[in-house]
């Protein structure tokens, strides 16, 4: 029972509790970084950041919508004229029906931007930069002679390849590699959900508890240890998230550098 209780809580962990934790910093971090530089370079400031990850944002919760049969009333991806009085670059609005069902569907609809998020960034970077791919892939490689692996020795890994991938860059490596940077960078910083994006939250966690402790129960029968799986998970969720806001906050520092020098 212990082992089955310690393994739910490491699922439920990975799949909810640490994209939930850094999404609420990100969050912060896009809020004040946002207002920073309004009041640094204006609208177009804002525009730069959401260039890229507010149609992806939309385009998420959109697609999300019309597979779980949500009724869209109205889809702005991207509205950089019409955004600037209400300060929101984009936004769908969709009717729900009542019930478990409904429920369930708003909060799939709401958290789909982590995932579409997510998979454009590796797919950015597969295919942008694959000397940063290899890199990080080769690093995570390493760690499989180790029987025993922690979350942070992962992250260092990634980072380490990572940051060996993106010493390879040469000539228009160079170009493709900020290319991948801001496209890249744009999602990462647009992978916080607002308010009303977390409408069915309840039903989602109580959803994904459930499947924490089906998948916690199905490792014990099989008699596979998922915790090099899960630490993986985590490093790779705590890297995006972490690019995403340290790039907010690096963006809201330099922002903050030109309104004292004004």
């Amino acid at each position: 029972m212990r082992r089955w209780l310690a393994r739910t809580g490491a699922f439920f962990g990975v799949l909810a509790g640490l994209p939930l934790a850094l999404g609420a910093a990100l969050g912060a971090a896009e809020r004040w970084a946002s207002g920073t530089l309004y009041r640094a370079f204006g609208w177009a400031g804002v525009l730069l950041t959401g260039l890229c990850g507010t149609p992806l944002h939309e385009t998420a919760h959109y697609l999300a919508c019309r597979l779980l049969r949500l009724e869209v009333t109205e889809v702005a991806l991207f509205r950089p004229v019409a955004g600037r009085e209400a300060g929101v670059l984009g936004y769908v609005r969709y009717r729900a029906p009542a019930g478990m069902r409904g429920q369930l569907a708003v909060f799939f609809a709401g958290v789909a931007p982590l995932l579409l998020g997510t998979a454009a960034i590796l797919l950015l970077v597969l295919l942008l930069t694959p000397e940063v791919w290899d890199g990080a892939a080769e690093a995570l490689r390493t760690l499989r002679r180790r029987k025993r692996v922690r979350l942070p020795e992962v992250l260092g890994a990634l980072l380490r390849g990572t940051a060996r991938g993106l010493g390879m860059l040469r000539g228009f490596g160079v170009v493709r590699g900020f290319l991948c940077l801001w496209l890249a960078g744009s999602a990462a910083m647009h992978l916080a959900l607002s308010t009303a994006d977390l409408r069915g939250l309840p039903w989602g966690l109580g959803l994904l508890l459930l499947v924490s402790a089906v998948l916690a129960l199905l490792t014990l029968l099989l008699r596979r240890d998922p915790a090099r799986a899960l630490r993986r998970a985590a490093a790779v969720e705590a890297l995006l998230f972490g690019a995403g806001l340290g790039l907010w906050l690096l963006v809201g520092a330099a922002a903050q550098l030109v309104i004292w020098m004004k």
